[in-house]
Order: C-alpha cells, then sequence, then structure tokens
C-alpha cells in the first residue's frame, strides 16, 4: 500500500517532502499560468512538506506486475502514479522511488503493440541519446509493461523554439533502420513520432527531452511537423508555418476518428479546426484569425 493523494489525474505519495516533489513532478502543464503555478507548488512542497497538498488522503494498491519489475530496478518503497485521462487509452504510468529518489519509470498498458512501438523506437537511440535531445533509455520490459530510465524530479516546461526540422529529420533516419514497412504502405511515406507536442518536447533545466513514442508509425512526409504546428495553433494560438497537404489530411482523418466524448475530445474539435485553416492557408485562402 502507498499513501497519496489525487491531484488531477497524478496519485502523489505523501511519505516524505522528497517523494511527493516527484509526484508533483508528474503533472504536465504547457501554458504560463499553469507553469508558474506548478512551480509554486513544488517550491511549497519542498519547503512544507506533502501536508499542504489539497485533497483527502488514501491507500492505493501497486500493480501486480511490480514484482517482475523489481527484479529488474530493486526495491522500491514508493510510487507517484500518473493515470491517463482519456477513457480510450487504458494503463498507466508511474515513477518507482526508493528514499523518495526515482529510480524508474513504469508504463503498463493493455495494448501490447503500443508498448512494442515504443521499445522499439526507443531501441534506435542506444543510450538515450540522440544530436540534439534526450530520451528515455530502456531498462526492462514484460508482456504489458516497459520500464524506462526517469526523467529529473522537477516541474518540466514545454521546450521553447524547438528546431522542429532537424528533430523530425533524426527521427526519421533513426526509426527507419527499426521501424518496420508495413505492406500496402506508399514508397513516399517517413517514420513518425506520432505525438510530436509541447506536452513531449519538454525542457528539464538544460537538458532537453522527447518522449512518449508508443505513436510511431509510417506516414506523409511533414507529418510529425504538422501535428506539432497543428497542436501549437489549438493549444497557444500560434502559426508556425505552411503544411504538407498530404500530411494534413492524414492528421484530418487520424483526429476525426478519434472518440468524440473522451476527456480530449475539445482539444480534438479544436486540431480539426486548426488543421483545416492550415489546408487553407497552404492553398492561398484566408485561414481567418491566425493560429
Amino acid at each position: 500500500m502507498t499513501a497519496v493523494v489525487r491531484l488531477r489525474n497524478v496519485l502523489i505519495p505523501t511519505q516524505s517532502r522528497r517523494a511527493a516533489r516527484a509526484g508533483v513532478a508528474l503533472l504536465t502543464f504547457s501554458k504560463p499560468l499553469p507553469l508558474a503555478c506548478h512551480r509554486l507548488l513544488d517550491l511549497a512542497v519542498g519547503v512544507a512538506g506533502p501536508r499542504i497538498l489539497p485533497g483527502a488522503r488514501f491507500d492505493w494498491s501497486p500493480p501486480e506486475v511490480l514484482d517482475q519489475v523489481t527484479e529488474v530496478v530493486g526495491p522500491v518503497d514508493g510510487m507517484a502514479v500518473y493515470e491517463r485521462p482519456q477513457a480510450s487509452r487504458s494503463g498507466l504510468a508511474a515513477v518507482l522511488l526508493r528514499a523518495g529518489r526515482p529510480v524508474a519509470f513504469l508504463k503498463l498498458r493493455y495494448d501490447s503493440d503500443a508498448l512494442e512501438r515504443e521499445r522499439v523506437a526507443l531501441g534506435a537511440f542506444g543510450n538515450g541519446r540522440s544530436t540534439g535531445f534526450r530520451v528515455p533509455r530502456q531498462l526492462g520490459h514484460g508482456e504489458n509493461w516497459i520500464l524506462l530510465e526517469a526523467m529529473p524530479p522537477r516541474p518540466t516546461r514545454p521546450w521553447r523554439h524547438p528546431p522542429i526540422d532537424t528533430i523530425t529529420a533524426e527521427i526519421t533516419d533513426r526509426l527507419a533502420t527499426v521501424l518496420p514497412r508495413p505492406p500496402g504502405v506508399a514508397d513516399h511515406w517517413a517514420p513518425m513520432h506520432g505525438d510530436l507536442t509541447a506536452w513531449n518536447l519538454r525542457a528539464a533545466g538544460r537538458q532537453r527531452w522527447l518522449i512518449d513514442w508508443e505513436d510511431v508509425a509510417w506516414a506523409p512526409p511533414g507529418a510529425d511537423r504538422v501535428y506539432y504546428a497543428a497542436t501549437m495553433g489549438a493549444v497557444f494560438g500560434v502559426r508556425t508555418g505552411g503544411a504538407d497537404p498530404e500530411a494534413v489530411q492524414f492528421w484530418l482523418d487520424r483526429v476525426s476518428a478519434r472518440a468524440g466524448t473522451d476527456h480530449d475530445a475539445a482539444l480534438n474539435a479544436r486540431l480539426i479546426s486548426t488543421l483545416h485553416a492550415m489546408r487553407e492557408w497552404d492553398s492561398g485562402g484566408e485561414t481567418g484569425a491566425p493560429f
């Protein structure tokens, strides 16, 4: 059993300040005001301890796979848990703690294909490093779990002004060596990260990380760049440039197929609107308000 308090979809352990700060770090924000509040919460927990966290305390039982996982990383005495808010995307993630310090990041998924995609993708980066960013190193895996290097236990922020063309070129080059090409995929399609967004391109101090590789796939050239631009438009109202029409249509089809009642329904509606605007702008039409 682990004593926790719930903040949004994160279960924060309460046995120590260090453990609680590791849980607070799992909260993910991208806009300026929430980012500032996140930092203040982290500092407050560091000074006053977990007793200042709002919400009722309760005991949480770790998943059964923890026994398998500890065979890889050794004993742990706490967990900070991230529950996926989307009903259509089952599973959870957890930072495994020893004396309040992160020892690994556990992903538990009922869709084993997603974990296999991530495992294959991360394998293309060897020791977890690329030319301009880091990815989590793999520590072990099982039938429905993967164990990764934990990020530093501090609040992260979106990577400001990432070199998207450089990043996407490296993703394509790396994944092309390990990602099998499915039958029927067009010859000109290339590998993509599949979820290249501000909430997956994170800055932790001086480190720059690209995380969450479960959606790697083959797609039209420029698909990652288009999705990054679309999410920046939908969330921040930022227009980042033109887009290949085939890649825009690829994402219109994908986003339109997502569940309309899920946690991300409002975001998906904004994404669809932004993608339509990108297509009109690329064809020389008026886009209305800039995105």
